[in-house]
């Protein structure tokens, strides 16, 4: 892979430091911008007895403000949690967080706004997900759910962040801050086994190279054999998943110019494994639960790599310049069996690849007078390119044909391809400052100008297409007349199968690319008021605007080009924060927020075009509580509700209004407690609630994901330079569905019911042994 680095503004910063500037001292080299890091499941550390909370600072809206200074509702798991609790993923942290959730498939979902649209429309991700600085796209997200290995952080912003991380943060925003290289040599190993055939080996270290240079790596490797049987030969290594991670740190700082620090990371990730779904006749959840009968080749494949290059520079205290140059590259092989079963009902390979490539360049200022903020300018391209094959998939001819009778007795079995390519091009610029206008009153101001483009090109065509015998489910359709005769009279003319599908409506085909060129532009400010009750209490308010670009979408059967428009939420917020003795942090968020011109997905042609057709409301609230307790003891806690409605949508027939949002369960609660005894034992227990909540617009009951309560603990004992633990997932071994979607009238390739359906993962037991140096 040839990466090309946008490299011209960070090599600016070097080039143009003063020359002129002392050298910097080798005491300051050591101390420099190496940070104090909290030690994490990667680095265990001995306990300590800690009688107060950690400050911790909030890297997700760019400013440095401290958890306690902010006015955003965030989580915020710091590497010491990420241990205590055992957090190995990115979905086991969303997992234990209120208003905030991921699927089984990998989608996220935060404030009942899932990443893919409220009614999951498949457009542009409403979430950010970031790693050290850079946004990944909707495919490289998946490996970030994977594994969570050499990480100092996780934020998880609720609420639109579209002032400091622009597109696609229209929910939120979630950001991941892995450990930096330091001059201190280090080197940790760690191995875990356990139920499902469970294992994961990882190794991460670094340190000096020289007075000047530092490096860090992480590579870590996980395989299980999931919980999915499969059917037909009892196999339940079927859902059998691996991941591999590697990461490579560079960092330099300088002796002749201080306060240049220059930092590139090379990161490569990869993740194999088959889905975790069943398909099932008649209704999902009734008769088959985590097993599955496909009888094609079912796997989903994603490579990520990722180039970036982080340079910053100290004009002078409190000032600094920050450059963030990167290049990614995704690829996605997702093959699966077209009717879930073991029918012969085709398969569904699908092609997809990515290249992006970013510039953010911004000015901070962490406090000149009553003035602190940042300026920023932004800019990205980003190429998708999706190929999509269905393959041997049977279609009923009962509502096509005019005599009921023929017509039930006839398909066709069909070969058609879509291919998608589009390039985006987007530019920004942004500020968001605070103003103390009095001791107690602080104002912040923001705005952000977002300027996209977007050239998006679609193709239908159908590549064969064959009149069968109507056969029942289960049985291998015949050719209408033979293979032979049949390829005979798709010669003669007027006859041609094919043609005549397409004529019909019955296949897709749009008579090469079609799509088109659209441009769009918004203006999103920030208002907000901080309040200082006392040095410990505060009160604030806040108005933010957010959006999400429009596009082009393609009628599969006309080839008609169909833009859509952008749409655009506008937030408000009011909320306290405060602080007792040190020990005990409370946070209080309530929000409202109006949806206009919503894209939502419309029945056209043979598949779904999005249109601007919905308005929606949501309100809500989190609570969340941080007390240490006593040296020995830790709490966290979080309670949340939010009301999501569909105030206007209609799609085709029908009329979704007054219904909730896909995804939105009404009440999230999390409970978590640590012990840790001098002597180096530690416990810890975490118990989280997930509320019921319907997976389709039509709010039906049988499409639906079912309320949980999670309980996981995790015992184990700790020297200082190794440690061994024992954790327990669902300890009460809840078995519930995640997801379920029906389809009462089948489907294309499917002529009767079918239902799909996604299930938690049954009670886990994993031994860990780690050790440091």
């Amino acid at each position: 892979m040839v990466f090309r680095l946008p490299c011209a503004v960070g090599a600016a910063l070097l080039l143009c430091v003063p020359m002129s500037t002392p050298a910097q001292t080798d005491d300051a080299v050591q101390s420099g911008y190496a940070e104090v890091i909290e030690l994490s499941e990667q680095q265990p550390a001995p306990v300590v007895n800690q009688t107060q909370l950690d400050t911790l600072i909030v890297h997700g809206e760019k400013l440095g403000r401290s958890l306690r200074d902010t006015s955003t509702s965030v989580d915020v798991i710091d590497a010491r949690d990420l241990d205590d609790y055992a957090k190995t993923s990115l979905a086991d942290v969303l997992a234990d967080s209120v208003n905030a959730n991921a699927n089984e498939e990998g989608s996220l979902a935060i404030r009942g706004i899932d990443q893919s649209g409220a009614a999951r429309d498949g457009g542009a991700p409403l979430i950010s997900v970031q790693i050290d600085g850079v946004t990944l796209d909707g495919t490289s997200q998946q490996n970030a759910l994977s594994t969570l290995f050499d990480v100092e952080q996780v934020e998880i912003l609720r609420g639109a962040q579209s002032t400091s991380q622009g597109r696609n943060a229209l929910a939120g925003a979630v950001v991941i801050k892995t450990i930096d290289p330091d001059w201190s040599p280090e080197l940790y190993a760690l191995g875990r086994y356990g139920s499902l055939d469970t294992w994961q080996l990882a190794l991460a270290g670094g340190g000096p190279l020289s007075e000047t240079w530092a490096f860090r790596f992480a590579l870590s490797r996980d395989q299980s054999d999931g919980f999915v049987t499969h059917q037909p030969d009892g196999a339940d290594d079927f859902a059998a998943s691996e991941n591999a991670m590697g990461r490579f740190k560079l960092l330099y700082e300088s002796l002749r110019w201080p306060g240049l620090r220059s930092l590139l990371t090379y990161s490569r990730s990869h993740s194999d494994g088959q889905p975790d779904y069943n398909m099932e006749r008649g209704t999902a959840g009734t008769s088959m639960r985590r097993t599955s009968t496909v009888n094609e080749d079912t796997r989903d494949r994603v490579m990520t790599e990722l180039l970036s290059w982080d340079t910053r520079y100290s004009l002078r205290p409190g000032w600094h310049v920050t450059s963030i140059s990167a290049v990614m590259n995704t690829r996605q092989d997702y093959i699966r069996d077209f009717d879930g079963l073991e029918d012969e009902g085709g398969s569904n390979p699908i092609y997809n690849n990515g290249e992006n490539v970013t510039q953010e360049l911004r000015l901070s200022i962490d406090q000149a007078g009553a003035f602190s903020g940042v300026f920023g300018v932004y800019a990205g391209r980003f190429r998708e390119r999706s190929d999509i094959y269905s393959n041997d998939v049977r279609i009923g001819l009962g509502s096509y044909l005019p005599v009921p009778v023929v017509a039930d007795l006839l398909e066709v079995e069909v070969d058609f391809l879509n291919i998608e390519h589009s390039e985006t091009n987007n530019l920004a610029l942004f500020f968001e400052f605070d103003v103390a206008l009095r001791e107690w009153l602080t104002a912040t101001l923001g705005l952000r100008y977002d300027r996209e483009t977007l050239d998006a090109r679609y193709m239908f065509t159908t590549e064969r297409a064959d009149a069968m015998i109507a056969t029942p489910d289960g049985v291998a359709s015949q050719p209408l007349l033979g293979d032979l005769i049949d390829g005979v009279i798709d010669l003669l003319p007027g006859v041609d199968v094919r043609r005549a599908v397409v004529a019909a409506g019955i296949a897709p085909e749009t008579d090469g690319f079609q799509g088109g060129k659209t441009r769009y532009h918004a203006l999103l400010p920030k208002l907000g008021l901080r309040v200082a009750v006392n040095p410990r209490w505060a009160l604030f308010a806040s108005y933010t605007e957010a959006y999400r670009a429009g596009g082009v979408d393609v009628d599969s059967t006309s080839g008609e080009a169909l833009s859509y428009d952008p749409e655009y939420t506008r937030n408000y917020e009011l909320g306290a924060r405060g602080e007792l003795a040190n020990t005990l942090a409370l946070s209080f968020n309530a929000f409202y927020i109006d949806w206009t011109d919503q894209q939502i997905p419309v029945p056209t042609g043979l598949f779904f075009v999005t249109q601007n057709a919905a308005r929606s409301r949501l309100y809500g609230a989190e609570i969340g509580l941080r007390w240490q307790i006593t040296p020995r003891w830790r709490l966290r806690a979080g309670l949340a509700r939010v009301d999501t409605a569909f105030l206007d949508y209609t799609a085709g027939d029908n009329d979704y209004s007054g219904n909730r949002f896909v995804l939105a369960p009404e009440h999230t609660a999390n409970l978590g407690l640590v012990w840790e005894h001098p002597g180096g034992y530690v416990a810890a227990m975490n118990l989280s609630h997930q509320g019921f909540a319907y997976t389709y617009p039509q709010n039906t009951p049988d499409d639906i994901s079912e309320a949980r309560q999670l309980l996981s603990v995790r015992l184990g004992y700790r020297r200082p330079h190794w440690g061994v633990h024992l954790t327990v997932r669902n300890l009460l071994d809840q078995d519930y569905i995640s997801e379920t979607y029906n389809f009462p009238q089948g489907y294309a390739g499917a002529d009767s019911a079918r239902g799909y359906g996604a299930y938690g993962a049954p009670r886990t037991v994993t031994a860990m042994f780690d050790w440091r140096y």
